[in-house]
Parts: C-alpha cells; structure tokens; sequence
C-alpha cells in the first residue's frame, strides 16, 4: 500500500481556509480525499492529483495539481523532513513527511479559485508491505 497525503489550514485574507490533497491509494476507484475548506464549508475535488516532487530531495519544492490544472494548482514548500524506515522482511514501512507552507489555489464549488498562500501544513509520501 502506498499513498501520497497533505493538508494544511490558516487564515488567508481574512478567511479560515483548509487544503486536504491525496492520491495514489484511491487511484481509478472513482473517489478521492481531495477537498477545500473555506469559512467551514466543504468544497470537494473529485480529481485525482499529480504528485511532482523530487524523492532525492525530500525539501525541494512539490507541485500538486489535476490533469487540466482547473480546480487544484498547489505549491508545498518544505522547512523539515520527519522519515522513518522498517523493514522486518515480511513487513516493511517507509515514509517521508514534510512540513511546510503551501501556495496556490484550489477551486471551490462555485468556481471561484481561492488562494492558500502561506498555509501552513504537510505533506508525505509512505509505503507499507504487511
């Protein structure tokens, strides 16, 4: 089992704004986690996302976005790594967790694209072998 996650929540000019991204676990089961919270309203992303980030350079930045770049256009900036690593043979884990500042904008259900500047948050990438 493998998945990409991150999620992020602050204030943005005035509005409570909450960024929820995923993807790879869901791939083709037609249902994502991906959603936008505005104010306390949900604004759901049935999208699956492209995940673009450089695995040799856990802190570089990482590009999040949908296929047509029509609801999610996201930049995740990372300031620190948390990675761990098991391996018992039979079963093995490995994950890399960032935690930075995410930019851009996501899409909500009226159209209107929001800005996520300077959210601060997460984002990982984890493998699992049970």
């Amino acid at each position: 089992m493998s998945w990409n996650w991150g999620a992020g929540s602050g204030t943005v000019d005035g509005r409570v704004v909450g960024v929820q991204v995923g993807g790879r676990w869901t791939d083709g089961t037609g249902s994502t986690e991906n959603a936008l919270l505005v104010d306390g309203r949900l604004h759901k992303c049935s999208d699956e996302l492209v995940w673009e980030y450089d695995r040799a350079d856990w802190l570089a930045p990482w590009h999040i976005h949908d296929q047509a770049r029509e609801r999610v256009d996201l930049l995740f900036m990372p300031f620190h790594e948390r990675a761990s690593r098991m391996n018992l043979l039979v079963v093995a884990g490995e994950t890399h967790q960032c935690f930075g500042t995410w930019t851009g904008w996501m899409t909500d259900d009226a159209g209107t694209r929001v800005r996520v500047d300077g959210v601060t948050g997460w984002a990982e990438e984890a493998g699992n072998r049970w």
